[in-house]
């Protein structure tokens, strides 16, 4: 009773939004725009502007992670109402989106090694689905015959560097050169700016008044001083205002020009500590570990009951049912869990929170969800062969003995089956541990997510993925010294002599 409300709680009573919350999303892949701390908390230019604008239009700041390749997703679906996230102003992007005037004006920059006259040839590295990664594919001649290959973060692309992956990358010129330092890559900028962009602030088409009350508060923040202040924080030099100004000018916006209503912001000119040693580390890895270990749990237990359902319909006489169950299995094993974890996320949790006009469906239960119709079909087949590995003959003489299809089910052939599949089920567990490591893709920072975080955050390539593998290891050994006890347990209770190794 107790697991069937905690499972409640966490599927439909997760705490929701309140009205004067204003969510704002970043990759948290970004330094100096968007980090996270040694606390796991999300940091950075972006992070202090989100939270100043948010705090000056009269919310109260709630700043989410998610990967930049999903991010625009989660816009659209309202996981959250604004991208504060270096997010540049583009033509494709002003047909779905809204945007503020910019908050910053950069450019992109190639980067290559020292001694480089030509980019012929290239190994050249690019974040995914970025403006540097389509600049590239409709300016092939500048190019030529390189090796493009896309990465999640500038962090993947400066360590593919130092490992002699690539040759060169293009990336903002003021974030490319802040890994390139902190990673300690033998690279410079190489020619002049490709070309120059202005990040804004995106919002939903219906959200035009939040898109007004941003700009004000942008604009007050730059008239008090804290927009410079927050600059010089995080870049290191006073931001170019003449060229900021510029860019409000070229997209064509209404600039408000009432007087600040509010006192300037403070901001503290200290940065907050990262996590660049293991001892650092281990308190973020501890809180992945627990969402790990949460939803391994709480999966395995639903999908044992569903499997085990599913693996008795896929046996049942009655064909349809048979049928169904069997369509089940199919298609789910038939497609990728991060498809079924984008579907439950992006698609039922949408329709669900819509109808309900409030978030029932939490990114924990979206993916709960996922995991469990995908490891249920695993387990439904696994239990499909426990029941069919039992001898014919004890079917016929329950029959005999008058006990009907379900009651030889329930109490001779379904003990016999689980005994039977106990190894393949914990097979089936220690999968699910690992599957776990795709749920970051919907904004859940699990074990490896918080490994991505690290190496974004200290630049270590190598070191937060040794650490993550250690827990995984930790868990993955103790389910697996859990479930060949009970193995040898159920053995002995039923007097056999099977040697398990």
């Amino acid at each position: 009773m107790r697991l069937l409300l905690l499972i409640c709680a966490f599927l439909v009573a997760a705490p929701l939004a309140a009205q004067d919350d204003l969510r704002l999303a970043m990759s948290g892949a970004f330094q100096p725009f968007s980090t996270t701390d040694e606390g796991g908390n999300l940091v950075g230019f972006d992070a202090d502007i989100a939270t100043v604008l948010a705090e000056r239009m009269g919310y109260r700041p709630v700043l989410v992670q998610n990967d930049w390749a999903a991010i625009q997703a989660g816009l659209k679906t309202g996981k959250y109402e604004m991208i504060c996230g270096s997010m540049a102003i583009t033509d494709e992007r002003l047909k779905t989106m809204h945007f503020t005037l910019p908050y910053y004006v950069s450019g992109a920059q190639v980067f290559a090694r020292p001694g480089t006259t030509s980019m012929q040839g290239l190994r050249v590295g690019v974040s995914e689905d970025s403006t540097y990664a389509k600049y590239i594919k409709t300016h092939v001649a500048e190019f030529p015959d390189c090796t493009i290959t896309q990465f999640g973060s500038e962090a993947e692309i400066v360590a593919a560097v130092t490992t002699n992956k690539l040759d060169a990358f293009v990336s903002d010129r003021i974030v490319g050169g802040f890994y390139v330092k902190k990673g300690g890559a033998d690279i410079a900028p190489y020619g002049p700016l490709l070309y120059e962009e202005a990040c804004g602030i995106a919002a939903r088409k219906d959200e035009p008044e939040l898109v007004r009350k941003a700009n004000a508060a942008l604009f007050e923040i730059v008239q008090d001083g804290t927009y410079a202040r927050i600059y010089d924080k995080w870049v290191g030099v006073q931001p170019d205002l003449d060229v900021l100004l510029k860019s409000w000018g070229d997209f064509q916006q209404h600039i408000p020009h009432e007087e600040a209503k509010t006192e300037p912001t403070e901001v503290s000119k200290e940065k907050p500590g990262f996590a660049d040693t293991v001892k650092s580390m281990l308190p973020l890895f501890r809180t992945g570990a627990i969402l790990t270990i949460e939803l391994s749990l709480l999966t395995a237990v639903i999908a044992l009951l569903l499997g085990t359902l599913i693996g008795i319909g896929s046996t049942a006489a009655n064909p349809l049912v048979a049928r169904l169950s069997q369509g089940y299995i199919l298609v789910v094993r038939g497609t990728p869990l991060l498809v079924q974890l984008f579907i439950a996320y992006y698609g039922l949790a949408t329709v669900l929170n819509d109808a309900a006009g409030s978030e029932v469906i939490t990114a924990f239960g979206a993916a709960l969800i996922a995991l469990v119709i995908n490891t249920g079909a695993y387990n439904a087949e696994t239990m499909r062969g426990g029941i069919r590995s039992v001898d014919k003959g004890q079917w016929e003489a329950a029959a005999s003995l008058g006990m009907t299809r379900m009651k030889t089910m329930r109490r001779v052939v379904l003990p016999q089956a689980f005994r039977n599949s106990v190894a393949s089920l914990g097979n089936n567990l220690v999968v699910l541990i690992k599957d776990t490591s795709l749920v970051g893709a919907i904004t859940l920072i699990e074990l490896t997510y918080t490994a991505r975080n690290v190496v974004f955050q200290s630049g270590h390539p190598f070191l937060p993925f040794v650490v993550a593998a250690v827990f995984y290891l930790f868990i993955i050994t103790t389910v697996d010294f859990g479930m060949k006890g009970w193995e040898r347990r159920m053995m002995r209770s039923l007097g056999g002599k099977r040697a398990i190794a």
